[in-house]
């Protein structure tokens, strides 16, 4: 089980992901890089890097999406 302070960590982390680059990654690269960031910011046991990255790959998804929806409307209108 994660602990309350590494979740909050990961998700202030996401919320500070570079989003022109997340959207290009796949979820191999995106979920790599965000271990690595994480174990930056904390000392991880082997334990609680496999619980992230299994945490990570159930909630690719909202990650995309919030990421999306963060981002401003593009205007496509021709001038």
């Amino acid at each position: 089980m994660l602990s309350p302070s590494l979740l909050h960590g990961l998700w202030q982390l996401i919320e500070e992901l570079p989003t022109h680059a997340l959207m290009r990654w796949d979820d191999v690269r995106l979920v790599s890089w965000l271990l690595e960031q994480l174990e930056h910011r904390f000392r991880l046991k082997k334990e609680d890097r496999k619980g992230i990255e299994r945490y990570l790959e159930s909630h690719l998804l909202l990650i995309r999406e919030m990421t999306e929806s963060s981002q401003p409307p593009s205007c496509s209108l021709a001038v």
